[in-house]
């Protein structure tokens, strides 16, 4: 069984757990004049390289946050509905989380604002930055790939 997780904002990413062990992405974007949105040419692509039969997809369920914009808010669910739409017309069963949930599960005894320390626990190998030139590693991905482990666990 494969096991996908989505942060679907877009600084989020994608990550799945195969036999072969971790495979992370960046949410693809593409410039819309001014803005940004979903590239859903290069999501449908990349989950394409994984049978629907044998993949589980666990997307992070959001919602507005205070004092996000109006615009902002819009786009986000945009692309929120974009991605599960993506996935059902792709034929790959998901299931939407909590962020409550899976940090509950992943975290535990855990300190506020750990993720990365535990993503980079359970994958000492991985990167975690978006480019090698970024500094810092990427929440979308850590966020992603605990999703997909989380989704492992309970399926387990």
């Amino acid at each position: 069984m494969i096991y996908v997780g989505c942060d679907p904002g877009l600084e989020g990413a994608w990550a799945a757990i195969t036999p072969e062990g971790l495979t992370l992405r960046v949410m693809p974007v593409v410039a819309m004049g001014k803005r940004r949105q979903l590239d859903e040419q290069r999501i449908v692509q990349w989950l394409m390289q994984f049978p629907p039969n044998a993949t589980r997809v666990f997307i992070e369920a959001v919602g507005a946050r205070p004092r996000q914009g109006v615009v902002a808010m819009f786009s986000f669910g945009t692309g929120w509905g974009l991605v599960r739409g993506i996935c059902a017309g792709l034929g790959f069963s998901y299931e939407l989380v909590r962020p409550q949930e899976w940090q509950g599960l992943m975290l535990k005894g855990q300190p506020p604002g750990s993720e990365y320390l535990v993503a980079s626990r359970l994958w000492p190998h991985a990167e975690w930055r978006a480019s090698e030139r970024c500094a810092k590693h990427h929440d979308g991905l850590v966020d992603a790939a605990l999703l997909a482990e989380y989704g492992r666990r309970r399926s387990s």
